[in-house]
């Protein structure tokens, strides 16, 4: 039990160092972008320089590069992430807005993807030489090779624009909703279909490229432990082909799995930004891109905080997870 204690201690230590140099970087990189934050303003003839003045000092453009570091990372680790003037209202009021659905959209896929990843990629291991491993080995092979921009606009084209099963985008549409399933009732009611219904789309996206690497890595990683010794030894004394799969195989091949689920947190919340722009999905992302054009950095800088603080959290749970499935890494 002690020992766990000072995994869980020294993964979470661990963390809090990343998120530390992830912030710096943010703030750097923000110090480095070309731009005028205050373009927008300076460019509308009927702001005065009195009020160019106010917002220098509100923002603390004129500060030090010291002040304005500290009262970067002071800010961020409070979240109080400040005003946005894009947005018109304070950062915090867009990522409580934002942040659930795009948090929905992303969790609802990592869970779809690696369950029904596990579950296709052990079968398709045990049952070898068929030709639904065939099918399912190319059609994996084609879905993780795609950009998922590129498969988001065919999903749009064919299932919104041609068929009209799916809204071409948005987030919500209600009007839209009531008329294309002819429903009435409890407004809860329609804002929950209202809410799958336009989610849809951008999931299916996500779990078909999401679902793909993970089916492959599951079919290699369950063949090579069931070329082990103990595997053998385990058929040799006679033991269930159940009881082999599931006490020893799948367990030990399980590892590289939960190892993938660290490394593609970041790239899966790639995806999903580049993903809430084909679709027009109101979430985090498509919120990260606004700020961007808009050079709003407050409201820019708390959406990268915020991302990344959500990677590093899933990268502490698959440690610890990790940890449960191979004790080894405990000692």
């Amino acid at each position: 039990m002690a020992k766990m204690g000072r995994y869980i201690f020294g993964r979470v230590l661990q963390a809090a160092v990343t998120l530390l140099i992830v912030t710096s970087i943010i703030f750097m990189l923000f110090e480095a972008m070309p731009g005028d934050p205050l373009a927008k303003f300076r460019a509308d003839p009927t702001t005065t320089e009195a009020r160019l003045t106010q917002l220098e000092n509100l923002y603390g453009l004129n500060d030090p590069i010291h002040v304005r570091y500290y009262r970067f990372m002071t800010n961020m680790f409070t979240f109080n992430f400040g005003y946005s003037y894009s947005k018109g209202g304070p950062v915090i009021d867009q990522i409580e807005l934002r942040a659930p659905r795009t948090l929905i959209l992303f969790g609802a896929a990592t869970i779809i993807s690696y369950a029904l990843g596990v579950a296709v990629g052990s079968y398709i291991a045990w049952r070898r030489g068929g030709v639904a491993e065939g099918a399912i080995i190319s059609s994996s092979l084609f879905f993780y090779n795609m950009p998922s921009f590129w498969i988001g606009l065919i999903m749009i084209w064919v299932f919104a624009n041609k068929w009209k099963y799916f809204p071409l985008g948005g987030f919500t549409g209600m009007e839209e909703t009531v008329a294309f399933f002819g429903l009435s009732g409890g407004e809860s009611y329609l804002k929950i279909l209202d809410f799958g219904w336009h989610m849809a789309l951008p999931l299916i996206v996500m779990v078909l490229i999401g679902v793909a690497g993970v089916i492959l890595l599951m079919r290699t990683s369950l063949l090579e432990v069931m070329r082990e010794d103990y595997i053998l030894t385990a058929k040799a004394k006679g033991l269930s082909e159940r009881h082999v799969r599931i006490r020893h195989a799948n367990r030990n091949a399980y590892l590289p799995i939960v190892t993938s689920f660290t490394l593609s947190m970041a790239s899966v919340l790639g995806g999903a930004v580049i993903l809430e722009q084909v679709f027009s999905y109101q979430g985090m992302g498509l919120l990260y891109l606004d700020a961007l054009y808009n050079q709003d950095h407050f409201l820019s800088g708390a959406v990268l905080f915020i991302l990344s603080l959500l990677v590093i959290f899933a990268n502490i749970v698959a440690d610890l997870l990790y940890g449960v499935l191979d004790p080894r890494v405990r000692l």
